[in-house]
């Protein structure tokens, strides 16, 4: 069992396997789903770009793949910010969520 301190937390201070389960579940269907597309797409497009040379569009689809691929860790942490709400765990949260700010701080610094 995993120890949480705070009012929030069940009986006894520990965080249920019940919660943890589901955080495991949710971050992995997240990062399959998100592997799963950017692997399609990337396959798409590179298809088109192999048997159709002239196909302009092909490079721009092979781009989709790759942002898809590089959003995948961001949504992981999206989910795992909703989920350690949902179970009430503010620490976890909170640094969660800081992550978040840091990512998407940093794409936004990247970009200007």
């Amino acid at each position: 069992p995993v120890h949480r301190v705070g009012p929030d937390v069940g009986a006894g201070g520990v965080m249920n396997d019940r919660g943890v389960d589901r955080l495991e579940r949710v971050v992995g269907y997240v990062l399959r789903i998100g592997s799963l597309a950017s692997t399609s797409i990337l396959a798409v497009g590179l298809a088109l770009a192999l048997l159709v040379p002239s196909f302009a569009p092909a490079q721009a689809i092979i781009h989709i793949g790759l942002f898809v691929l590089l959003l995948t860790p961001v949504a992981r942490v999206v989910a795992s910010v909703f989920e350690y709400t949902w179970d009430r765990d503010w620490l976890f949260a909170s640094l969660t969520f800081t992550v978040l700010v840091i990512i998407l701080g940093s794409l936004l610094v990247g970009v200007a």
